[in-house]
């Protein structure tokens, strides 16, 4: 029964660290691949400052300090390549310098994930649940 758990973390390790290279290397998502979950993810954590289009216009991006980014954006303003790691370590925030992170009314959202979820495992799921979804609402 042990070598099953173990094989079956194994394989969650293999996709969860390869599934990032993919789609850096210029795989896309079409909107119909996102699923109702990641669009609900996005809604729930980052609609209120980022907006339901991504834009940066949310309900109380007015109210910070810095306007929020436009995450239909990303890449675009990366010669084109959805900037996948980068990403996904922004939103995590973990063990990233403020500067990097974003402005500080930015939720490390590693953290609060870690708190709602019971696995590191979860949390990284959270995390690219989220970030599948901004490659899906990427501007041409």
């Amino acid at each position: 029964m042990s070598d099953i758990k173990t094989n079956r973390k194994r394989v969650r390790f293999v996709l969860s660290a390869a599934l990032p290279l993919v789609l850096a290397s210029g795989a896309t998502l079409a909107a119909s691949q996102i699923s109702e979950m990641q669009r609900e993810d996005f809604f729930a954590y980052c609609a209120s400052c980022h907006g339901p289009s991504g834009r940066g216009d949310g309900p109380v991006a007015s109210e910070l300090k810095k306007r929020p980014t436009d995450l239909t954006q990303l890449a675009k303003n990366n010669n084109g390549s959805f900037p996948y790691a980068r990403v996904r370590a922004i939103i995590d925030g973990r063990g990233q310098a403020l500067g990097i992170h974003g402005p500080a009314e930015m939720p490390v959202w590693g953290e609060r994930f870690g708190r709602e979820s019971e696995t590191d495992m979860q949390v990284r799921g959270k995390i690219l649940s989220i970030v599948d979804y901004l490659v899906s609402i990427q501007e041409k």
